[in-house]
């Protein structure tokens, strides 16, 4: 089953995007959740997954 991603153009201010990149950090405890049931997922994605997309996102548009 494919899974349907949307994209939306969002802006944040750079005070935003640090508290969300800080975030991650504590929503990764979330990945290592041994009771965490897959249909639970958002997206159908695991946590890291997840959380390394946004983290990468982040980085490029610091880098630019």
């Amino acid at each position: 089953m494919a899974i349907e991603t949307k994209t939306f153009s969002v802006q944040f201010t750079e005070a935003e995007l640090e508290t969300i990149a800080s975030a991650m950090d504590d929503y990764m405890c979330y990945a290592d959740d041994e009771f965490a049931n897959k249909d639970d997922l958002i997206g159908g994605i695991p946590v890291a997954d997840r959380v390394d997309s946004i983290n990468e996102k982040i980085y490029k548009v610091f880098q630019s």
